[in-house]
């Protein structure tokens, strides 16, 4: 199958992929806020959001600090119990780290809940 017309059919996610043929399975560890904030200051990262229905949304990695601030930050589940209404727009990410093929850009998935 056409890698560009897959779609995420459920989380948590199982699969990572890419149009280029890149795959992965390889899920390392969850995170929270501090997690990632080490990452960002370590170099760059490699955000990539899912929601059930689309393809994964790969963030170019020059927008990796601006895409932190504006949108992943404010909308990160720093809880085990989600309350959808506490975040803007009533939906949230919740973060894991993935194996990819550059490792000094570490895979950031952000599965959207709403």
């Amino acid at each position: 199958m056409d890698a560009a017309l897959k779609i995420v059919t459920r989380l948590p996610l199982r699969k990572l992929w890419r149009d280029d043929g890149f795959r992965t399975t390889a899920r390392l560890r969850s995170l929270a806020e501090e997690d990632i904030l080490n990452l960002l200051r370590s170099g760059t990262i490699q955000f990539v959001v899912v929601d059930v229905g689309a393809p994964p949304g790969w963030i170019q990695q020059s927008e990796c600090f601006q895409f932190w601030k504006r949108e992943a930050q404010p909308h990160l589940a720093r809880k085990s119990r989600i309350i959808l209404e506490e975040f803007p727009d009533q939906y949230c990410y919740v973060a894991s780290q993935w194996e990819g093929e550059d490792q000094a850009a570490p895979i950031v998935v952000l599965e959207k809940q709403h």
